[in-house]
């Protein structure tokens, strides 16, 4: 089944998708506690990369447990939307197993920080991946 993402990964080129992938993987790992079926769901969901590479890449850091260098991500500057639509997509990664530990919090915190956005409104996207955990149960 494939993932229905709001980012607009067709927009995208190969390298933001890569960075984009990258980034899922270290929300998924931020809290050091990852599931296999966390893992598989996270695999398939980044078919979107074109890369076999890239992909091994990301395997690796999961099957490892290591945590990828993340550095900012670059295009889109005036495509504030399709950043935050990435935000939200990432918040969705975090809470999929129903958990925003505050490492996740921490690590969601700095993705937000190199997609450009300010503090207070990484923290508003905080407050919406808290307002949907609480309508999950």
């Amino acid at each position: 089944m494939a993932v229905k993402f709001k980012t607009p990964i067709q927009a995208m080129d190969d390298k933001q998708k890569e960075w984009f992938a990258t980034a899922m993987v270290s929300m998924v790992l931020a809290d050091g506690n990852v599931s296999q079926g966390e893992v598989e769901s996270l695999v398939s969901s980044f078919a979107f990369v074109d890369s076999p590479g890239a992909t091994d890449r990301l395997k690796k850091f999961l099957h490892y447990k290591t945590m990828p260098d993340l550095q900012a991500f670059t295009g889109w500057q005036k495509n504030l939307k399709g950043r935050a639509l990435m935000l939200i997509d990432l918040m969705e990664t975090a809470i999929s197993d129903r958990d925003f530990s505050p490492k996740e919090r921490e690590q969601f915190l700095r993705i937000g920080k190199m997609l450009g956005f300010s503090y207070d409104k990484i923290e508003q996207f905080i407050q919406m991946g808290d307002n949907a955990l609480q309508h999950m149960e």
